[in-house]
C-alpha cells in the first residue's frame, strides 16, 4: 500500500481509504453484515485510512471502527465528521446543528462511540456559507487541536456536487482540509480545489454513482440506494457516453474503474480516494489498482479532451443539483 502526507501536516494516510458509510448503510447495495470482515480485510492489506461521519448508522460507522480497530488505534488514521443532530430529531427529522455546546456535545459522543481520546481528522459536515464564515466555529476547531483533542480539521462538502464557493471560502478561512466529490465525469470544482497544494484533499465518490463501474452496468434504479438522488437519465447517459472510455481503459490493460481511480491519484494533492466499497472482492480489486502503470501525460491529456467533449455539460448537470440544497 502507498501512503501520502495529507495537506501540510505530518499525519500519513493510505492512497486508498474506506468509507464506512457505504458499510454500514444500504445507500450503496452493501451487505452490512459484512462491515467487520470488510474493515479486517482492509487493515490487513495495509489500509491505514477510514473515513466516517457520527451520522452514518446513526453512530453504528464510528463504534464498528472501534470493535474492529481498537487495539490497531496507534496505527490508523480516522475521520469523522459532526454537524447532523440526530440526537433530538423534530418530526423524525434530523437537522444541521453548529452551534458550539452541540459541537462540544457531538464530538464527546463521537469520541465515547470511537473508544478513544483523540480523532485524528475532524469536519464539520456539509455546511453552508455562514456556517464556513463563522469564525467561532474555526476558532473551537482550533482549540481542539491545540489541546491534541484533534490532529486536523476540516469541512465536508455536501451533499451533492457544487459548492465551488463553499470550498473556496474554507480555504480562504484557513481549513486544513476538505472532502468533496470528484471523478473523470465530475471535474468541476473539484480542479479548482486541487490548486492548493497545503491543505489536505480526500475524494469521494469516484465512480460517479457507480456510472464507472462497468461490472454494475445497467444501473438498475432503487430508491433505497444513494444514486437515486441522480437523474436515471443523467446516469444511462453518462453510461452511454463512456463506452469509448471502457474501450481506451482496456486498450491500457485496465477496467474503466480501475481508470477512474488511477486519474484521481495521478494529481500529486490528492491525499486520498475512498471509493464506495460494498464487499471484500471489491476492496481488492481497488487495492490492486496500485500496481498499475500510472496514467502517461498522454493518457491524461486524452481524457481530459475526452471530458470536455463528452462529459462537460453532465459536470454542469451535477452543479445545478446542488442548489436545491442551499
Amino acid at each position: 500500500m502507498l501512503y501520502r502526507r495529507i495537506g501540510d501536516t505530518n499525519i500519513t494516510i493510505s492512497e486508498i481509504g474506506i468509507g464506512v458509510w457505504s458499510l454500514v448503510t444500504d445507500w450503496w447495495g452493501a451487505d452490512t453484515n459484512k462491515a467487520e470482515d470488510i474493515l479486517r480485510k482492509a487493515y490487513e492489506l495495509g489500509i491505514n485510512f477510514y473515513d466516517t461521519a457520527d451520522t452514518y448508522g446513526e453512530g453504528k460507522g464510528e463504534e464498528i471502527i472501534a470493535k474492529v480497530l481498537e487495539t490497531k488505534r496507534d496505527n490508523i488514521v480516522i475521520l469523522t465528521k459532526i454537524g447532523y443532530d440526530f440526537y433530538h430529531k423534530e418530526g423524525g427529522k434530523v437537522r444541521q446543528r453548529f452551534d458550539i455546546p452541540y459541537l462540544e456535545f457531538a464530538l464527546k459522543k463521537s469520541l465515547e462511540r470511537l473508544r478513544t481520546d483523540y480523532i485524528d481528522i475532524l469536519m464539520i459536515h456539509n455546511p453552508k456559507i455562514n456556517v464556513i464564515k463563522n469564525t467561532e466555529i474555526l476558532s473551537f476547531l482550533r482549540s481542539l487541536k491545540k489541546d491534541g483533542i484533534i490532529g486536523m480539521y476540516g469541512v465536508a462538502l455536501g451533499p451533492t456536487l457544487g459548492w465551488e464557493e463553499e470550498g473556496i471560502e474554507a480555504i480562504n478561512m484557513g481549513y486544513e482540509s476538505l472532502e468533496y466529490i470528484y471523478n473523470i465525469i465530475e471535474q468541476r470544482p473539484g480542479n479548482k480545489f486541487l490548486k492548493y497544494e497545503k491543505i489536505g484533499h480526500i475524494i469521494r465518490v469516484p465512480h460517479a454513482s457507480d456510472v464507472l463501474i462497468e461490472d454494475k452496468w445497467p444501473l438498475i434504479s432503487d430508491p433505497k440506494l444513494h444514486r437515486s438522488l441522480k437523474d436515471s437519465r443523467w446516469l444511462n447517459e453518462g453510461i452511454r457516453r463512456s463506452l469509448k472510455l471502457k474501450e481506451f481503459a482496456n486498450s491500457k490493460g485496465t477496467k474503466l474503474s480501475e481508470l477512474a481511480l488511477k486519474f484521481i491519484l495521478s494529481n500529486k494533492n490528492v491525499s486520498s480516494v475512498v471509493p464506495n466499497i460494498t464487499s471484500v472482492n471489491e476492496l481488492e480489486e481497488y487495492v490492486k489498482v496500485e500496481n498499475l502503470p500510472i496514467l502517461t501525460e498522454d493518457d491524461l491529456k486524452y481524457i481530459n479532451e475526452y471530458y470536455k467533449k463528452y462529459y462537460e455539460d453532465l459536470n454542469e448537470e451535477s452543479i445545478k443539483e446542488t442548489l436545491r440544497y442551499k
